[in-house]
């Protein structure tokens, strides 16, 4: 299978998300897959990106006004429909909303490949913090194989239904670029892997969000096959994104 097709059948946003779907394939489990909910506050960095204040992406909280996410999530969007909600772990009606004011696409950001799929989205106004709402630090260096990652998102409950109301977490293990090529031979050095493990993953609503190493975001979801079927999942290596990062954040 291709490159595309598992971006295809990896529905993370919102677009993908309306389209057509056998609603008779019951044994597809649409979420964080084997991730149990998070506690309250437990991880201050993550927001929900909202289109029309519908969930449809994840994000992280990495500066007082600045946002960061999948590029996929917000491309082609109006910055009128987009909102971020932050400092709950809830999608009640709870937490902090803040407009939006901006956006920046990574210029060399490829959507049919998934390459460089990583984005900066700035509030209209500074995010006020609190013990529920903290920015995530950048990576100061690379990611190996073998780490034990942190991975939180609100996903799908069902293939055609609603993303999950309590943000979830799961630990997930790296896996060396190496590794993740035998299933992905287009995987590059900006792109971190993964998983391979059946019953746990990342899944549809999570994309756009943190894949963090302590007290550090290594990673940004992007793609993989829906959903915890045994195959990496491929997120948007922050370290390599850095410079490009931070002289984005003005």
């Amino acid at each position: 299978m291709t490159l595309l097709k598992y971006i295809i059948l990896f529905i993370f946003l919102e677009n993908n998300g309306n389209a057509q779907i056998d609603e008779e394939d019951d044994d597809v489990d649409i979420r964080i897959v084997g991730g149990e909910n998070a506690k309250d506050g437990q991880y201050p960095y993550q927001i929900s990106l909202q289109i029309l204040q519908q969930h449809i992406c994840g994000g992280s909280i990495i500066g007082n006004q600045w946002i960061l996410t999948a590029a996929h999530c917000v491309s082609g969007k109006s910055i009128n429909e987009i909102s971020i909600v932050l400092g709950t772990n809830y999608l009640d009606g709870s937490g902090q909303r803040y407009r939006i004011s901006n956006y920046k696409l990574h210029p060399n950001y490829n959507f049919r490949t998934s390459r460089n799929d990583i984005a900066v989205v700035k509030t209209s106004r500074t995010i006020v913090f609190n013990n529920k709402v903290k920015p995530i630090q950048l990576p100061s260096s690379d990611t190996p194989g073998g780490r034990q990652l942190t991975l939180t998102g609100w996903g799908r409950t069902s293939l055609a239904g609603e993303v999950s109301r309590t943000l979830k977490v799961i630990t997930l293990t790296s896996l060396s670029n190496n590794q993740c090529r035998r299933f992905y031979p287009q995987i590059i050095s900006s792109n971190l892997c993964t998983g391979g493990t059946v019953g746990r993953g990342a899944c549809q609503g999570d994309s756009g969000g943190p894949l963090v190493d302590g007290n550090s975001q290594v990673g940004v979801v992007s793609y993989g096959a829906p959903c915890a079927r045994g195959l990496p999942d491929v997120y948007s290596r922050v370290y390599n994104f850095n410079d490009w990062i931070r002289s984005n954040l003005q």
